[in-house]
């Protein structure tokens, strides 16, 4: 197991330590410290997943971000103007930002993130990066169809994945058609900090990928109804999201039309993706173990 050249690394941010580094919960791709410096606290945070041309789009995305005033720690840049470290495993470093993860959501908070959302959006209308993936979800859900996991309801799982493809695909072709940019793809309430009511950070980008902006929205209302303990959509909650949106970004007539399949389809895909990778690994006996199957099922045509 490699370790982390803490000393080194911050040497090359011209930072030097003043404390401990301290594991921070949470980040299941990747590795955060919390460190006192002479120039303040910051974030170290390793990246075990992505690669490094992935990790460069980010963080220009992200220091872009965080230089307009959108509330992000955007990431220091080393003495010859690089974002990130490319140690035994990619490094970048973040100023640390106070706030608390929200124990739970509320509609003034998810107005909030539905505006901060909209204003990524708006602020990265013009991007382009070659660097940021395009994720393929249809092209995913066929993968699952010639998947066989060894799971029990494998063939339910099939025949409704087949059914949404094949009942949906005329919506589906005219998600592309809508307006598109980066999107954070990854916007719930483990990834906001707060303090005094207010959202002081958007934190962890790293799922950043190209595609139809309505599909941010809809993975809201997917991450919305998996934290709820029935999985099902909070209307209330959706409705604030939508709401704070729209005070910044108006939704056209297309993308409020196409927004109930956006998503069914978020909760499709991501409970495919956890369906065929990981579901077996951690020991599931049955698709139904499937917090985002679950969702999916429990949602289906809740918005029409």
């Amino acid at each position: 197991m490699h370790q982390i050249e803490f000393p080194k690394i911050l040497a090359e941010y011209g930072l030097h330590a003043t404390g401990d580094p301290k594991p921070l919960e949470g980040g299941e791709d990747n590795g955060n410290f919390r460190i006192a410096t002479d120039k303040g606290e910051v974030v170290l945070r390793e990246y075990r997943v992505s690669g490094i041309e992935k990790i460069r789009a980010e963080l220009r995305l992200v220091a872009f971000l965080g230089q307009n005033g959108y509330p992000t720690p955007a990431p220091f840049h080393t003495a010859s103007g690089e974002l990130v470290i490319e140690a035994a495993r990619p490094i970048a470093v973040f100023p640390w930002v106070p706030g608390d993860v929200p124990p739970e959501m509320t509609a003034p908070l998810a107005g909030q993130l539905g505006g901060l959302l909209a204003r990524m959006h708006l602020l990265t209308a013009d991007w382009t990066d070659e660097r940021i993936p395009v994720i393929d979800r249809l092209g995913l859900l066929h993968q699952g169809l010639a998947s066989r996991p060894e799971l029990d309801g494998v063939d339910d799982w099939h025949d409704r994945v087949r059914d949404f493809l094949e009942g949906r695909s005329e919506e589906l072709e005219r998600l592309h058609e809508l307006p598109s940019g980066p999107l954070h793809h990854d916007l719930h309430r483990q990834n906001l900090l707060v303090a005094d009511g207010e959202v002081t950070a958007v934190l962890d980008f790293d799922e950043l990928n190209h595609g139809p902006l309505v599909i941010d929205l809809a993975r809201v209302f997917h991450y919305l109804a998996v934290d709820d303990p029935d999985r099902r959509l909070p209307r209330d909650l959706a409705d604030a999201a939508v709401a704070g949106y729209e005070r910044t970004r108006a939704l056209s007539d297309a993308e409020r039309e196409l927004l109930p399949v956006a998503f069914d389809l978020a909760g499709m895909v991501d409970a495919a993706a956890f369906i065929m990778w990981a579901a077996p690994a951690i020991g599931l006996t049955h698709v139904d173990e499937c917090n985002s199957w679950i969702a999916y099922l429990h949602n289906v045509d809740a918005l029409s």
